[in-house]
């Protein structure tokens, strides 16, 4: 009895010393911080992105701050440097943080029942351009380096699928945004953008199509890439494994109440968020391969 009570009065006085919070296997914060990259307006996606983080916070019982990067090496840096502790990343840039940072993916998004995108190529429909072959000397608006719908998975396909080098066969610029793209063709500024697209709800002229409703006829598709996986949420290295699965099913839940899913298809068209793993994105590891010599 004596031995029980000396056990019990033992394993009292390391919950007195050590709160739970210490005992955790990794970092709880007091604060976290979510982040992305806008696909659109950052002043819009603000709008969106401060209450998706007030419905986290209040499942979470922890305050959660927003970071909205600039571009998406911005977010991949932040993920690193633990600026930011959960980031809704494009595949390219999420496979850097995880590759990069030990970044750990948690959910895919899901848009409509699709697990997965495509790259568009749009053209203005009066350009008379209609293939691929005639894109040869033209001025070509991507996103960003590291955006794999607007940048990477298009640049390998002219490359393999049409033998177009966009670095010496033509006249490339970074708009940084899908939007930019977007509005860079529609104004007749460049030949052809790279823009998100290829599945039901997933169309990149929607980016401006509020401010411009005629961009549907103004600008036409000239083709897509081959599938591509959905962005998708990671953590940063070193939280909690408790407060991640916490964070995932949080996350969950929120997509599918009116309230939660009406921001996250006004952030990025996700109707939903689904569990998924690193080796989702090896097809976008392999692609990403091809600029390690460029």
């Amino acid at each position: 009895m004596k031995q029980a009570l000396i056990k019990l009065l033992t394993f009292a006085l390391i919950f007195t010393l050590f709160p739970l919070s210490a005992l955790a296997q990794g970092e709880v914060p007091a604060r976290l911080v979510l982040g992305m990259v806008p696909s659109r307006e950052a002043e819009r996606i603000v709008d969106s992105l401060d209450p998706l983080a007030k419905l986290l916070s209040e499942r979470l019982l922890i305050p959660v701050d927003t970071f909205v990067s600039t571009n998406f090496t911005g977010l991949v840096e932040a993920i690193g440097t633990g600026r930011v502790d959960i980031g809704f990343f494009g595949p390219a840039s999420m496979v850097q943080a995880i590759d990069r940072h030990g970044a750990k993916p948690i959910l895919a998004s899901v848009r409509r029942g699709f697990s997965y995108f495509k790259s568009q190529f749009n053209v203005r429909c009066d350009s008379g351009i209609t293939s691929f072959e005639q894109l040869r000397g033209r001025t070509i608006a991507f996103v960003d380096p590291a955006s794999t719908s607007g940048f990477q998975f298009p640049f390998v396909f002219l490359l393999e699928e049409h033998g177009i080098d966009a670095d010496t066969d033509m006249q490339a610029i970074f708009a940084g945004s899908h939007d930019a793209a977007m509005l860079a063709v529609y104004n007749g500024d460049v030949d052809v953008a790279t823009t998100f697209g290829g599945t039901p709800g997933s169309d990149g002229r929607t980016t401006i199509a509020r401010d411009f409703p005629d961009v549907m006829e103004r600008v036409c598709i000239l083709g897509y890439t081959g599938p591509i996986p959905n962005d998708g949420t990671v953590v940063r290295a070193g939280l909690d494994e408790e407060l991640v699965q916490q964070i995932t099913q949080a996350l969950i839940e929120i997509a599918q109440t009116e309230e939660g899913q009406a921001l996250t298809q006004e952030l990025f068209n996700v109707t939903s968020f689904a569990p998924v793993t690193s080796e989702a994105y090896d097809i976008v590891r392999a692609v990403s391969r091809v600029f390690e010599d460029r």
